[in-house]
């Protein structure tokens, strides 16, 4: 194999493209790898990484680069690979230039030809967030921040402008929301109903309101906060006023909060105004102290599938306690997995594009196996000094900014996390690899296909050596999204994966399975 490179300096395209790019660089003829990507150094060390890495690279790609890297069959199918992609860049250009259709550039224009709009979403780099932001809100406009990268100071000042204003900031960082119906950024599609969602996790948000959908029952509201909001810093702004929407909102009956725990101060904040309210607040701070909640006369919540549980029987006139809402390991499931694997074989590899899934899971093992190295900050776990490589149990959010910079999020663009699959499997300790497939608003179209691409190849690997890998999987999504959870989880079901109900089901089959 031959591997060659070209930097087209200070050149830039959006993630999105260079994802096409690079998988339709992937499809030309004799081409076994390759990555059209922005030269950061987190980029550059994943191009080390994979195999992809040329002196050119170390000498001359910066930051502001656009590197091609090619593995191929030979220097010539290399060298036209990479020339096949440089012209597939300029007809870019030339079709940006043609481009019919009004595509309003400033936020101004954008806002002449939608005057009815009362919400803007921003998704642009994180330095110049603040200043398209104060013109939104002087603008009179609600404000969703999915850009990161936004300094904490930034985000303080514009969300108590935003209070002043009696106007709501969602984010920054903020990757999940369903205002009147309407799905916003990565969100599922769920009918309207009568369970409202203040949520500072993403994929929290997404679980629970999947789970509530799948039960039968709607969301009036799902308001993300962005995960900083409940520090002592921000004050939890946003958390109180989207608590307080939904107290006086006449289309929700039942409430749920989900978050870490907030920091000290926002905690009481938060159970202060829940404690207020008429309508039943069930809350899952994960990890966070549950009678703490109880003593603030909200229904308390160990896991996210317990808060949609516990929402959908007090929605529906119950008592919250629900046994549906335990996790029931499958002993016979969990037999036939314990008998797959050798005695070498012990450690768990799980690789999340959720992070609050991540973050969920984190819980759940601790105390049953250990030790734990992660990517995330959780406190009784050990961090990972190199986060493309695993060490004993390890737990990766590919959400996290190491991963995502001039990259896009796991749940659009699975690749690289395909790789790693298929890298854990090499490893003669590997017992299991753990997966989240989040479906839903502008996640992949086919994310069990595309794991099972690399499944397929992780098993090749491992049975080369005489092994078996127990693969266990969660679907985050409904039905009624473009993806169809069914039909992702019959795909994945087929080819022998494990799927459980829940994020917390398959923690805790894990858990079992590897038990210390």
């Amino acid at each position: 194999m031959f591997v060659k490179s070209y930097i087209a300096h200070n050149t830039f395209r959006d993630s999105v493209y260079l994802m096409r790019l690079s998988n339709t660089v992937r499809g030309f003829d004799g081409v076994e790898e390759a990555e059209v990507i922005i030269g950061t150094d987190h980029n550059k060390k994943f191009l080390r990484s994979g195999g992809l890495w040329t002196d050119e690279i170390e000498k001359e790609a910066g930051a502001n680069d656009l590197i091609i890297a090619v593995r191929a069959e030979n220097e010539e199918k290399a060298d036209k690979a990479i020339q096949d992609a440089l012209d597939e860049l300029n007809k870019s250009v030339e079709r940006d230039n043609l481009q019919g259709d009004f595509i309003p550039r400033t936020f101004e224009t954008a806002l002449q030809n939608f005057s009815g709009a009362n919400l803007a979403l921003l998704s642009i780099p994180g330095r110049y967030v603040k200043r398209e932001a104060d013109k939104i809100l002087d603008s009179g406009l609600h404000l969703m921040i999915f850009s990161d990268n936004v300094t904490l100071e930034d985000e303080v000042e514009l969300k108590k402008k935003a209070l002043e204003k009696d106007l709501l900031v969602m984010g920054p960082d903020c990757g999940t929301a369903i205002i009147n119906g309407t799905p916003l950024a990565f969100a599922n599609e769920i009918k309207q109903g009568k369970i409202g969602v203040v949520a500072a996790a993403g994929t929290g948000l997404q679980e629970v309101s999947s789970l509530i959908g799948t039960l039968g029952e709607g969301i009036s509201q799902g308001i993300g906060t962005g995960g900083r909001d409940i520090k002592d810093e921000v004050g939890g702004i946003t958390m109180i006023q989207g608590l307080k929407a939904l107290i006086n909102d006449d289309n929700t009956e039942v409430i749920v909060v989900v978050s870490k725990p907030p920091d000290s101060t926002v905690t009481e904040k938060v159970l202060k105004e829940a404690k207020e309210s008429k309508k039943p607040v069930v809350i899952n701070f994960l990890g966070g102290k549950l009678d703490q909640v109880s003593d603030a006369g909200c229904e308390p919540a160990a896991t996210l599938k317990e808060a949609a549980y516990k929402a959908v029987n007090l929605a529906r006139g119950k008592s919250a306690a629900s046994d549906e809402s335990e996790m029931k390991v499958d002993r016979a499931m969990l037999a036939e997995e314990k008998d797959k694997l050798k005695n070498g074989q012990k450690y768990l590899r799980a690789l999340y594009s959720g992070g609050t899934l991540a973050y969920e899971t984190m819980i759940l093992l601790n105390g049953k196996v250990s030790p734990v190295y992660t990517n995330l900050s959780f406190k009784n776990a050990e961090a990972l000094e190199d986060v493309y490589k695993s060490k004993a149990h390890t737990v990766i959010d590919f959400g996290e900014d190491e991963f995502t910079q001039g990259r896009l999020h796991p749940m659009i663009d699975p690749s690289l996390r395909n790789s790693r699959i298929v890298e854990e499997a090499k490893d003669p300790e590997t017992a299991v690899i753990m997966l989240d497939l989040v479906l839903g608003y502008n996640a992949h179209p086919d994310p069990a296909g595309s794991a099972l691409e690399a499944i397929k190849e992780a098993r090749e690997a491992a049975e080369k050596d005489g092994r078996k890998i127990s693969f266990v999987t969660t679907v985050c999504g409904t039905d009624e999204d473009i993806q169809n959870r069914s039909e992702q989880v019959d795909k994945l079901k087929k080819e022998g994966i494990i799927v459980l109900p829940s994020n917390a089901d398959a923690a805790a089959f894990v858990a079992a399975l590897l038990a210390d």
